[in-house]
């Protein structure tokens, strides 16, 4: 620590569904994103960082002693990632400081951020980012605290409120979507690519609503028979999709592929081939996509993407607005507790080197005292040491709560004149100046 006290702040830079359609997400999305916390890390005083990347966000979390300059130069970060749609993508960004940027962090494991209300997907998506950080060694007490205060957070919220009841997924929504195209989808082909977390999503809620076999293709064969078994459907190798593709009423792509799968040359080759008279519906929910955008110029082929969601979104939006408004209510009573549990974290050194450097002072002169004593028996030493502890520690209580209630207070003020007032104690140990 320098000789006067340094706050640090969070920062959240994000792209999403809301200010970015498809294609300007994937000119940002990381493909590599341990590399990506490294860069991010090696930034000018960012001292933490996680990246929250779904299907319809890329955020960044990062905490560092100047907010404002790091919030400009993350943001310039992220928009450059877009390349020649760097511009568009600056305009699209948005950022939080601080208390806003818990709130938003909150909304989301809470549901409310998403596309689809309540949806449960997201709470797994904050976790695995901040174990891909943890595992990265970019995080530290500060994001520590964040997330795992929010991730409790969002799950009692949808315990109290039940606004995850029945929400639907952005793969159970592409279902949906396919329904409100098609009327009925009970005795219609359909095709689902991928078998990950999204796919499976895809695959339960087709399996209420349709009576013919579904059927799975997967990279990795096996994932596609095991989910195909649970749902009585049928697998394929994923090099004999296109052969489906011939007499299929819909396709469903939600893999996690960095190319595209379906090309405007692999359908048009499956469509001349075609014995099925119905259009051939595809919905692509893959982010990076995996359907050439060119193939929505085919004859009889109907392209949808994650944007052709949104009128499902509204729809669950509107039947959980109750459930929201409770939600938000007690976002704002949590956020008290965080925002002073985090400005608490910013004095944590400060308490931890004047407590270590006075345990210091303490052992040297009680080891004195029982040498000055003589011959002193183990049961009277432990009287002496325990005797000397509690009043160090009764000495220091008040001191270590005046410090935390500046911090709460944001009295920096106070909390320079304490590393003065203690910097004499530093002297015979650790210095608080070079904490």
């Amino acid at each position: 620590m320098h000789s006067s006290t340094k706050i640090d702040h969070v920062v959240n830079v994000r792209i999403t569904h809301k200010t970015a359609r498809v294609p300007l997400m994937e000119a940002v999305v990381f493909k590599d994103k341990a590399q990506a916390l490294a860069e991010l890390h090696a930034m000018e005083n960012v001292a933490e960082c996680i990246i929250l990347q779904t299907c319809n966000r890329i955020e960044l979390y990062l905490v560092s002693e100047e907010g404002e300059k790091t919030l400009k130069t993350a943001k310039q970060y992220l928009a450059n990632r877009a390349s020649l749609h760097s511009e568009e993508a600056f305009a699209a960004i948005e950022t939080t400081l601080d208390y806003d940027a818990y709130k938003h962090l909150m909304k989301i494991t809470t549901g409310l951020e998403s596309m689809v209300i309540g949806e449960e997907q997201i709470l797994n998506q904050v976790w695995d980012a901040y174990l891909e950080a943890e595992k990265a060694k970019t995080t530290g007490s500060i994001l520590k605290h964040l997330f795992n205060r929010a991730m409790t957070v969002g799950r009692r919220i949808r315990d109290v409120t039940g606004i995850s009841k029945g929400a639907v997924s952005v793969g159970s929504a592409a279902v949906e979507l396919a329904a409100t195209l098609l009327d009925n989808l009970g005795d219609k082909k359909i095709l689902v690519m991928g078998a990950g977390e999204i796919g499976t999503l895809v695959a339960k809620a087709l399996a209420r609503r349709c009576l013919s076999p579904i059927f799975f293709a997967n990279r990795t064969y096996s994932r596609a028979m095991s989910l195909a078994e649970g749902l009585a459907g049928k697998a394929v190798n994923f090099d004999q999709f296109p052969e489906i593709l011939v007499d299929a009423d819909v396709v469903i792509c939600a893999t996690s592929a960095p190319h595209i799968l379906l090309s405007k040359n692999l359908v048009s080759n499956s469509m001349r081939q075609r014995v099925n008279h119905n259009d051939l519906i595809i919905i692509d929910i893959s982010n990076p996509r995996n359907v050439e955008k060119t193939v929505e110029e085919l004859s009889k082929v109907k392209l949808y993407t994650i944007d052709d969601l949104q009128l499902i979104a509204e729809k669950n939006l509107a039947g959980r607005q109750k459930c929201v408004e409770t939600a938000c209510h007690m976002i704002d009573d949590e956020l008290v507790i965080l925002n002073d549990d985090l400005k608490k974290l910013s004095v944590r050194l400060i308490i931890s080197s004047l407590l270590s450097n006075a345990e210091q002072i303490r052992q040297v002169e009680l080891a004195k005292a029982i040498n000055l004593l003589g011959d002193v028996d183990d049961k009277k030493c432990k009287v002496i040491d325990d005797l000397t502890s509690i009043l160090l520690k009764q000495t220091f209580l008040p001191v270590i709560e005046n410090l935390r209630i500046a911090a709460i207070n944001d009295d920096k003020e106070l909390i320079d004149v304490a590393i003065k007032l203690f910097d004499k104690v530093g002297k015979n140990g650790v210095d608080l100046k070079n904490v």
